[in-house]
């Protein structure tokens, strides 16, 4: 059983600056994607923050030529300490925007679009992480490939203990 110290370093640590790869299904297609979840202080950052996400998405059946999206966003978020130093639930939401880098069917390059997730982080150590995300979204795509559920894993690692 972990002890009381170690629960309290890790949460101390998970609610700290962090850097994730996450990749996955998206909509009609896969991502790959950095994300870092900024807590907002040492107390309240504990529960909430913004997450900063960049994301390349690959559509799995496409009409003609391959067109790709390449996307960021920003989203709120609200989590749950560690239990037990081991997991916790965070969900958050928020607003995506980019466009297609070589855009071969018409229509908008650009696009803006939203989306929320709810997801299960499990902690490894007190700096590493797994996470697993269940969510949706608006097409940005013009062909709106990237429009549904998405299920989304990754991996994130902490930084400074705060």
């Amino acid at each position: 059983m972990p002890t009381k110290e170690y629960i309290t370093e890790v949460n101390r640590y998970a609610r700290g600056p962090n850097l994730g790869i996450e990749f996955g299904m998206w909509g009609s297609g896969m991502i790959n994607g950095l994300k870092t979840d900024i807590g907002w202080g040492k107390r309240l950052g504990q529960f909430l923050g913004t997450r900063v996400a960049f994301r390349y998405f690959t559509p799995l059946r496409f009409e003609g030529a391959f067109d790709p999206l390449l996307f960021a966003s920003v989203e709120l978020f609200g989590r749950s300490p560690v239990l037990m130093g081991v997991v916790r639930m965070y969900g958050g939401g928020g607003v995506f925007f980019g466009g297609r880098p070589s855009p071969q069917s018409p229509g908008d390059a650009f696009g803006v679009t939203g989306g929320g997730h709810m997801g299960f982080e499990f902690f490894l150590n007190r700096k590493f992480s797994f996470t697993l995300e269940l969510g949706g979204q608006g097409g940005m795509h013009v062909q709106s490939y990237d429009a549904g559920i998405s299920l989304v894993s990754g991996v994130v690692f902490y930084f400074v203990r705060t």
